[in-house]
């Protein structure tokens, strides 16, 4: 073969290496994640207390939880909302009632006490975050007009709060 063929060969080979070596270029990658808003209930269970009512002499009686605790992601719009309880006549939170504990529902009047219920109903996780809590308080009321005829004995209900995003 021709010396100069040769050299030609391998300076060709060479500089095609060499270009193939130095070709650069830039490859993009694009990073996201998103967080995802959520509102975590703290203490699950509590008990609002009315206490004993006296028909005789009692009036309108009020009871007061404080304590309830959640947290939401940052920024996060909630709504707490109330299912009314076991026993409500009908939804909106002022038809709530305590059925006797003997009673099997409330068809007799006299085996329930009517009472109202609030609780923190709307805000925002702005400026807390899930690692920090948020407190709310329910609180509730009876009249005496919603117990003085009332049977003897004890009355319960169980209400659950929802908190949502």
């Amino acid at each position: 073969m021709n010396r100069n063929l040769t050299k030609s060969l391998v300076a060709g080979a060479l500089a095609a290496f060499a270009s193939v070596a130095s070709a650069g270029g830039t490859h993009i990658i694009t990073v996201s994640a998103s967080v995802t808003g959520v509102c975590k209930i703290i203490d699950a269970t509590s008990t609002l207390a009315f206490g004993t009512l006296d028909p005789a002499s009692g009036g309108t009686v009020n009871a007061v939880w404080s304590g309830g605790k959640f947290s939401c992601s940052k920024g996060q719009a909630f709504t707490v909302s109330s299912d009314d309880g076991l026993w409500e006549s009908s939804s909106g939170g002022a038809n709530n009632r305590m059925k006797l504990s003997t009673a099997t529902d409330c068809t007799v009047a006299s085996n329930c006490i009517r009472y109202t219920l609030t609780s923190v109903a709307s805000g925002t996780g702005a400026g807390h975050g899930v690692g920090n809590e948020i407190s709310f308080n329910v609180t509730g009321q009876t009249l005496i007009a919603d117990y003085q005829n009332a049977n003897v004995g004890t009355y319960g209900d169980t209400v659950t709060l929802t908190v949502s995003p």
